[in-house]
């Protein structure tokens, strides 16, 4: 219990420390032009609110000692996610605008990284055929891209997330990988203290490092539990949002016509006139649904199978 308590001052005590430090050398959060107007007031909010989240998942692995080799590669994972993600937050910042790296080079650098660690995965865990392979470098990369585009609105990813890691506990705990669930608890527990200051009106973004680092910890899960399907349930916003993407995209390019107002799907609820507060619960209500359907889903299969 103290070491819980401290765990949480500690995480308060640094995103107060990181805030007020990125305020004093102006780092801000570069707002893309093409936002809604409403978005545009958050241009002297301070970024690279990820490497808390990154800083305290690392502390809680050796504060509450989930030392497993399964936990290990899954960290490991997070973090290399969350460097490609902090690399795209630092070229932002120093051009000084909306622009870090290329599409193609994330692209590069999470497809190779996603090949790097299921490889590892293959050869220190579960031996994964080729096409499993290829599929699960989709689920990597699609997840990890997915939570980018859920980063929107103050707020909406974080929250979502701790939904997300909540019902991968679960699983974890009746699949008995105990260390596996609190790793899963700890994440989520450092995600409540960042929404602290990440809700509305928000004081620190999580920007790239922490979006991309929670869709590899996603995927990550998943491929342990051998179960990529558990996303449709834990990530069913974040497919909402990519999928809203895509046909807004498609559809300009063949129709010269917009599905949306704008996409990813949350800006297109706030210019239809819903607030960024009720677009955010709207969403965060969607989440937890689907892990409550998530769960029940679950319960009945391991009852049916016992």
């Amino acid at each position: 219990m103290i070491k819980l308590f401290l765990f949480v001052i500690f995480n308060i005590c640094f995103y107060l420390a990181l805030i007020f430090i990125l305020k004093k050398i102006h780092i801000y959060q570069h707002i893309y032009k093409l936002t809604p107007e409403t978005h545009q007031s958050k241009k002297h909010i301070p970024s690279f609110g990820g490497l808390g989240i990154l800083i305290g998942l690392l502390l809680s692995f050796f504060l509450f000692r989930l030392y497993t080799p399964e936990t290990v590669w899954l960290l490991a994972l997070t973090i290399v996610f969350g460097l490609i993600g902090l690399t795209d937050d630092l070229l932002s910042t120093f051009h000084r605008q909306n622009k870090g790296l290329s599409a193609k080079q994330k692209m590069l650098l999470q497809t190779s990284a996603a090949f790097i660690f299921l490889l590892s995965y293959s050869f220190f865990f579960t031996s994964l055929s080729f096409w499993y392979l290829v599929f699960f470098i989709f689920i990597f990369v699609g997840t990890s891209n997915a939570t980018n585009l859920t980063d929107g609105l103050d707020g909406l990813l974080s929250g979502l997330t701790i939904f997300s890691l909540l019902g991968f506990s679960f699983y974890f705990f009746i699949a008995s990988q105990i260390t596996l669930s609190l790793f899963c608890l700890s994440f989520a527990l450092t995600l409540l203290c960042f929404l602290v200051f990440n809700f509305h009106p928000a004081k620190i973004f999580m920007g790239d490092t922490g979006s991309l680092a929670i869709g590899a910890a996603l995927a990550g899960m998943s491929l342990i539990l051998h179960n990529p399907w558990a996303l449709i349930f834990l990530g069913s916003v974040y497919i909402l949002e990519t999928l809203s993407v895509i046909i807004q995209v498609v559809s300009y390019k063949t129709r010269k016509k917009r599905v949306f107002k704008m996409a990813p799907l949350h800006h297109h609820f706030e210019l239809i006139g819903f607030s960024e507060i009720k677009t955010v619960f709207l969403f965060w209500l969607i989440g937890f649904i689907s892990l409550l359907l998530f769960i029940v889903c679950l319960l009945y299969f391991f009852i049916a199978l016992n």
